[in-house]
């Protein structure tokens, strides 16, 4: 059964730890017995490298000897836990004390071991606190990520929702023009019809991709308004101004641009004398979707939760944000163009 708890990172952790503190004891002895003494440096920074090491991997076995119990029994296990760690590291520290006595003829006094069962239980206290906070930072890490998954799923799922709730809508409007078209003027009338099909086409192939060609986008982007152009006649005017290296190498999250061009149309106005003026175009790497505002005098108050959706999907897509801007005149959205290579998806 794999651990929940990061052993890789403990286990580096650990040697780095060992590693710090050879050096520490090595650097402190010198400083005070000079190079004359350097056997005596290596010896007790050895001492006390090996004695950390212990410590820590003991600390580790026990953490992962412990996982189980964490499950079954949640309230005692960090006391068992504890007193397991104080009790086996007291003896280590003192088991490694007695043989260093032993192998160098020191006489053990009864204050050395006192002293000895203090250090280790202040010592591992350190190293716990240290392997804790590293156990905790992981599984923070871990929620931020499950988090901003479930976030996009949310977000994808509200996306799909909405394609399914307009997409019947939609469709419905479209053959009710596609009729009165047919009627009056057959050549637009197919015309009308061509564009709905590549339209609906995008729209199916493209449901489960979360990330398409900007190309791709702004070919459905047209059929879409050449369709409404058809429907609103002059009171619809639009404009593509983007360049050839963006549509060949730029990405964007599929259906992130119609919908902005559909909102326009669905909040603002459309007459004749007062045309909607819709402009796709790129300034950098930014594709900015710019409206002229003539705001319908409706009682249905938009809750903007098109939008909102649009920007949570898009950053937890891309890492980006959407900058949207409105002034007494304009509304804007703009939206950053991607490299395949610079989205999150996967």
């Amino acid at each position: 059964m794999k651990s929940k708890y990061p052993v890789g990172k403990l286990i580096r952790f650990n040697f780095w730890l060992t590693a710090y503190f050879f050096l520490l004891g090595f650097v402190t002895t010198m400083a005070g017995v000079g190079l004359s003494g350097l056997h005596e440096a290596i010896s007790r920074a050895s001492f006390g490298a090996l004695l950390l090491s212990l410590n820590a991997f003991t600390n580790l076995g026990l953490l992962l000897a412990f996982e189980l119990d964490v499950i079954e029994n949640k309230n005692k296990h960090k006391t068992r836990f504890l007193a397991t760690s104080i009790i086996l590291n007291s003896i280590i520290y003192l088991t490694v004390t007695i043989l260093n006595s032993m192998v160098f003829g020191h006489k053990l006094h009864t204050f050395t071991i006192i002293i000895t069962v203090i250090l280790s239980i202040l010592v591992n206290m350190l190293i716990l606190a240290l392997q804790n906070f590293i156990v905790l930072h992981e599984a923070k890490a871990n929620a931020d990520i499950e988090n901003s998954k479930l976030r996009a799923a949310n977000a994808d799922a509200a996306n799909q929702l909405l394609r399914q709730q307009i997409h019947p809508h939609f469709l419905f409007n479209a053959l009710n023009i596609l009729k009165s078209l047919y009627r009056v003027n057959a050549k637009l009338g197919e015309e009308y019809l061509i564009r709905l099909s590549d339209f609906l086409r995008a729209a199916v192939s493209n449901n489960n991709i979360k990330i398409i060609p900007l190309k791709e986008e702004l070919k459905l982007c047209q059929d879409y308004l050449e369709m409404q152009k058809i429907r609103f006649n002059n009171s619809l005017e639009y404009s593509v101004s983007i360049s050839t290296e963006a549509l060949n190498s730029g990405y964007v999250p599929s259906f992130s641009i119609q919908p902005l061009l559909e909102n326009a149309i669905k909040h603002n106005e459309l007459t004749e004398e007062s045309p909607l003026h819709i402009d796709i175009l790129q300034e950098g790497n930014w594709v900015k979707i710019v409206n002229n505002l003539k705001r319908k005098n409706t009682s249905e108050t938009s809750t903007g939760s098109g939008l909102m959706n649009l920007a949570e999907r898009y950053r937890l897509l891309s890492g980006e944000e959407l900058f949207i801007d409105e002034t007494d005149k304009t509304f804007t959205v703009s939206i950053k163009i991607l490299k395949q290579g610079n989205s999150l998806q996967k």
